[in-house]
């Protein structure tokens, strides 16, 4: 995704912070958080998004994929140190909630809106079956909800669901995207804005 000069300055500021949050942290207790691997000799966490992996390292916040792709687009960056920081251990709850349930969601709601909704429209819109076909390639898997639903995982601790429903009443596209209760422990609502976007983008890409 192209994006505004000024965007991308913001972004890289986000991303220096995000570094030097994680970088002050214990390694172990990170991991004991999040869920995730830490290698010693590489100072360096092993952390999946979808079925990608990636090894992020501790101290320069370096990231590297560890397949032939091309480098984790900015955004992506961002929230793999975002997640290894802000990871308190909390449990799932098991309980889905809507992106208008999360903390000060009203800020961010034109955000997810953008970059989430709109290109879930662009690349799917009623293609259900498209849809499954590409998700089942990023590992989603069923889910008991709605008409049909689909689980993603894109981090360790944080499962995603997109929903397919058979009620009118629950037609709203945003209704279509739900988040586990503990959801406000691992990433920033700023974040959740964002993270089922890249997903998307994820999909397209293997739509094109």
């Amino acid at each position: 995704m192209n994006l505004p000069e000024e965007n991308k300055k913001n972004l890289n500021e986000t991303l220096k912070k995000a570094v030097s949050d994680l970088a002050e942290l214990e390694p172990k207790l990170v991991c004991l958080k999040s869920g995730v691997i830490y290698n010693r000799e590489q100072d360096s966490y092993l952390l999946s998004f979808l079925n990608k992996r990636y090894l992020v390292h501790h101290h320069s916040g370096e990231i590297r994929g560890l397949s032939a792709e091309k480098e984790a687009p900015l955004q992506l960056r961002i929230l793999l140190l975002h997640y290894l920081a802000c990871a308190d251990g909390t449990p799932l709850s098991g309980e889905w909630i809507t992106f208008k349930e999360l903390p000060e969601n009203r800020v961010y709601i034109e955000m997810f809106q953008k970059r989430t909704l709109h290109p879930y429209l662009q690349y799917f819109g009623d293609n259900d079956r498209l849809f499954r076909k590409i998700a089942a390639s990023l590992e989603a898997i069923p889910a008991s909800l709605g008409n049909y639903s689909l689980q993603f995982r894109p981090f360790p601790r944080i499962p995603i669901i997109f929903v397919s429903w058979n009620d009118e009443r629950d037609s709203v596209l945003s209704n279509k995207i739900l988040f586990d209760s503990s959801a406000s422990h691992y990433l920033s609502t700023e974040d959740y804005a964002l993270l089922p976007g890249l997903i998307i983008q994820e999909m397209a890409a293997l739509v094109r």
